[in-house]
């Protein structure tokens, strides 16, 4: 053959294999089925394989399961306790739900795994320790239990490794795990559920409240900041990377300018009712953007964060 390009003179397709060739097949077809057997094995009966039972289930309904965990969770040094063995988090873009968590050493947990809208993934290493690393998925529609054990106190770092918005490199959270953990009363945590039903949860129809949609507002303390007169008002957006607007109410004049300031990212402001016409701000933006609107109508505006509404991150302007 002069070239690898030129069809070869005779016969070439029925000339007979050369022994040696045959046997190098047979050694390369024997390895394949045995590396595939192997592989078999190893995801059958490898002890790095997660198990654990699924349930298949609505995302609200898991939304629930999560909020009432975290109503009977304890809450200690700003990070919730279990109240029993099962720990819930639930993903959404782009923040994971039911954490910071503290846990106890040589104690087996069952950790509920689910996502309240797209795919995620759950990737966890302690601080100090690069070459450890555990990474599981967690799927919308799907609650998955993963009993899990922790041997060495410190920080453990959850990131999401799946890809899920324009966010995603900011969707990270933490839990701690100590040798040891004090009993800690429960009701630490909110589980989006209204208050003792009080003026402060009646105030603008409970939208900050868990009657309304999403969760409830970390920092409504039942009155709005009086900013009555002044010219221009600046309410900060996920002040200290809280997901929080703050204030979470101020009540201005009409004709007041309000600057909405980014502290942190993966924010937007969507409008959720308003007495006139007003956009918000649907794209999302990270800390150092802001954006101005002049309410010139007086009523209340009801706005929101759509990555962030599950956590409570809502606000309002009141224009009296």
């Amino acid at each position: 053959m002069k070239s690898p390009i030129e069809s070869p003179e005779g016969d070439w397709w029925n000339e007979k294999v050369n022994r040696r060739e045959t046997i190098w097949l047979g050694l390369s077809g024997a390895w394949a089925v045995t590396l595939f057997g192997w592989m078999a094995g190893w995801m059958q009966f490898g002890e790095q394989n997660q198990v654990g039972e699924t349930l298949k289930l609505s995302t609200a309904d898991y939304r629930e399961k999560v909020g009432a965990y975290k109503a009977q969770a304890g809450e200690l040094d700003g990070s919730l306790v279990p109240p029993g063995d099962d720990v819930y988090v639930g993903a959404m873009r782009y923040a994971f739900d039911g954490l910071p968590a503290v846990l106890e050493t040589g104690r087996e947990y069952v950790f509920h795994l689910g996502s309240y809208d797209v795919q995620h993934g759950f990737s966890v290493r302690q601080e100090d320790t690069l070459s450890k690393q555990l990474s599981l998925q967690m799927l919308p529609g799907y609650e998955w239990k993963v009993p899990m054990e922790f041997d060495d106190p410190g920080t453990y770092h959850v990131v999401c490794n799946e890809f899920c918005g324009t966010g995603h490199r900011t969707m990270h959270a933490t839990f701690e795990v100590r040798e040891s953990v004090p009993e800690v009363s429960g009701g630490g945590g909110s589980s989006g559920e209204s208050g003792d039903g009080g003026a402060a949860d009646a105030a603008y129809d409970g939208w900050l409240t868990g009657d309304a949609r999403g969760g409830a507002t970390s920092n409504w303390e039942g009155s709005a900041v009086d900013e009555t007169g002044a010219d221009e008002v600046t309410v900060t957006v996920g002040p200290d990377g809280e997901y929080v607007y703050d204030p979470a109410v101020v009540r201005v004049s009409p004709g007041t300018t309000v600057t909405f300031e980014w502290a942190s990212p993966t924010h937007n402001v969507l409008v959720e009712s308003a007495p006139t016409d007003w956009s918000g701000h649907e794209p999302i933006e990270n800390d150092g953007f802001s954006f101005q609107h002049t309410f010139e109508s007086e009523g209340v505006y009801e706005y929101y964060c759509q990555p962030h509404l599950a956590l409570g991150m809502k606000g309002v302007v009141e224009v009296v």
